[in-house]
């Protein structure tokens, strides 16, 4: 039998058999208590610091307001969560397990302003019990220059427009080594504004050394490090952007900005060359060399100043819709070869200054030359792009076979430096239109309108002339319906084997479903239903983008209801609504006298609406939910549509 070895010592099991007799008592849980911390209670105004709300008592307390500290601080949440500990004690033979749950709440600070400010008591409950913290009195000091750093601001332009573009630019020279910085920017917060960040560099660590990641309270910016000068002194200089489009007019004084930052108090080690060491990639590290006696610092910048002006009501034209600078436009359409119904695919490329990702194309069916011919949707697209060129598509579809170009596009603007409204324009483009026609089988079968095709077998030396020698090769044949079952053998035998699975089968069929195979109006309808079942089940909304669901949909209900009226082939691959109504209209020529109810037309008419705005303009549905949801709504049109034409 193997031994086995035991490596704790008799010594050290003595005691915890012990413990493992001696009873268990838990000690009763404390009551609340709070209690609020902060890292210093003497900052500058706009340097971030750690407040933390303690409680002790229960690790599952109520969300505290802290709406009464945002008064005096800029208050950002930093996180939280339990602080539980246990002690055992054993006295008398009797072991006493203690428990003490806690939890922290942690915010991050900012003062607004100079002066004394009071962190006001936060009241924290938790399971029927209340506690407050006792008020934390705070020294705000102000910013203040210094020779070795400075702040800027300034603005691409002195006097804008409402809705003009303005570049922000926060440039921060350093003159010695920093850590821990952080930058508090009050007019990205000012109402007065709308903040949009400029076309995103590259990110920092993929082949761009000197840009690096940067927060701004709330929000991140890219910023470029470099070198730069100011007064005749070379510094690291540290810059970043933000675009203001301004919202009312008047005269606008920017708050000035701030940074808060970590650096060696002066002369308490031997001054280096920024520049050396931004290069040597220790600047911004925070690894400074030596002992040397660190303090914090707060630099303030200056306040430049906007004159934002009200735009001009004269000549404002009726479509204009806020793009401020100067552009030009040009538009290509493919196909330019179409039939009447059939989409042309516009691409709508504007040049020019300080276009926004957030620019618009102003709406095309406002512009009574393109309505007059084409049927356009009444939105388009956001776009691709930003800087100086945006790319925007748009679909029209022509009425009728007399159009023989598409209209210039055009775009109003406002133009700052003449301040007036102009119009970008692109050129016309000629196209050709044929008159839709619907495919007959007799078209098919060439006996329609135009005439049979004569056809003539030529007779070539490498063809299959070659391989007869007389009339006494060829073997009579027999002619007729029954010449293509003459391989099965007997005429008898080949119908039976030809016709009495398929009659099996559907006997069964009929069987199971309770109808008769006799109807032919139930076997139309099942092979109807069944086709636009097929389309709806080979949709997948989870992978399928939604301009893709939006087309499979539109194309499963045109040739459902091609199907259903009869128009075969290609007919109904480019229906409108409009197409579908005129073919509504004349039911007795499709062997159908029952008109479909008002809601049930309504209701096909917004799914197509939707369907065409989505494949042609833009406006699919996005999330998988929605995408389902036009697939049930398309579905439950056709179940309606089947239940009237049965």
């Amino acid at each position: 039998m193997a031994r086995i070895a035991c490596a704790v010592p008799w010594r050290c099991l003595l005691p915890l058999c012990v413990l493992a007799l001696v009873p268990v008592v838990d000690a009763q849980v404390e009551p609340l208590q709070v209690r609020a911390g902060v890292q210093s209670q003497r900052v500058y105004v706009g340097q971030q610091f750690l407040l933390q709300i303690q409680v002790q008592g229960t690790d599952q307390p109520d969300p505290i307001d802290i709406r009464p500290v945002e008064e005096d601080f800029v208050v950002t949440e930093a996180g939280g969560g339990a602080s539980n500990s246990t002690s055992v004690s054993i006295v008398n033979g009797q072991m006493t397990r203690q428990v003490m749950r806690g939890y922290n709440f942690n915010y991050r600070l900012a003062a607004r302003r100079v002066g004394e400010s009071i962190i006001p008591s936060i009241t924290v409950t938790a399971a029927g019990q209340s506690a407050r913290t006792v008020p934390v009195r705070m020294q705000v000091l102000p910013p203040e220059e210094n020779d070795d750093f400075h702040l800027r601001l300034s603005l691409s332009e002195t006097s804008a427009y409402v809705g003009q573009p303005v570049i922000l630019t926060l440039v921060w020279y350093i003159g010695q080594e920093v850590q821990d910085f952080s930058f508090t920017v009050p007019i990205l917060d000012d109402r007065r504004f709308e903040i949009i960040d400029p076309p995103s560099p590259a990110v920092a660590g993929q082949g761009q050394p000197d840009q690096m990641e940067i927060r701004l309270e709330d929000r991140r910016a890219i910023a470029t490090r470099g070198v730069g000068e100011l007064e005749g002194r070379r510094f690291t200089v540290l810059r970043l952007s933000k675009i203001l489009i301004p919202r009312e007019a008047g005269s606008a004084t920017l708050p000035a900005a701030t940074v808060t930052f970590v650096t060696s108090r002066p002369d308490s080690t031997r001054r280096r060359d920024p520049f050396d060491d931004f290069f040597g990639g220790s600047f911004f590290s925070g690894a400074f060399g030596g002992r040397r006696e660190l303090q914090t610092l707060a630099i303030p910048s200056n306040r430049p100043v906007l004159e934002i002006l009200e735009l001009p009501v004269t000549n404002r034209p009726a479509n204009f819709n806020g793009w401020i600078g100067e552009f030009d436009l040009t538009v290509e359409a493919k196909p330019t070869a179409i039939a009447v119904g059939e989409p042309i695919t516009l691409s709508i490329a504007v040049r020019g200054t300080g276009i926004l990702e957030t620019a618009r194309f102003p709406a095309l069916d406002q512009d009574v030359r393109l309505t007059r011919d084409f049927n356009v949707p009444s939105e388009i697209g956001v776009g691709e792009g930003s800087g100086d060129r945006k790319l925007f598509t748009h679909t029209l579809r022509a009425r009728h076979d007399r159009v023989a170009e598409i209209p210039p596009i055009r775009l109003p603007y406002f133009n700052p430096a003449s301040g007036e409204y102009r119009t970008a324009t692109s050129e016309a483009i000629p196209i050709m239109v044929e008159a839709s026609r619907i495919v007959t089988a007799q078209d098919a079968e060439g006996l329609g309108t135009l005439g049979p095709r004569q056809l003539e077998v030529e007779s070539r030396e490498q063809g299959i002339a070659h391989n007869y020698v007389d009339t006494s090769a060829l073997e009579p044949m027999p002619q007729g319906w029954t010449a293509p079952l003459r391989p099965l053998g007997p005429l008898p035998i080949a119908l039976a084997l030809l016709l009495v699975p398929p009659l099996m089968l559907l006997g069964w069929v009929a069987a199971a479903s309770g109808l008769s195979v006799l109807e032919p109006s139930w076997l139309l309808s099942r092979g109807h239903r069944a086709r636009w079942k097929r389309v709806a089940e080979s949709i997948d909304a989870t992978r399928q983008e939604g301009p893709e669901v939006t087309k499979a949909v539109l194309s499963g209900l045109r040739d459902y209801l091609g199907a259903k009226l009869g128009v075969g082939g290609s007919g109904a691959a480019a229906w409108t609504y409009g197409d579908l109504e005129k073919h509504l209209q004349n039911l007795d020529a499709h062997g159908r006298d029952t008109p479909l109810a008002s809601d049930l037309l309504e209701d096909l008419r917004a799914v197509f609406e939707r369907c065409e705005a989505g494949s042609y303009s833009g406006l699919a549905p996005t999330s998988v939910e929605d995408k389902r949801r036009l697939i049930s709504e398309a579905t439950a049109v056709v179940d309606r549509i089947e239940g009237s034409w049965r």
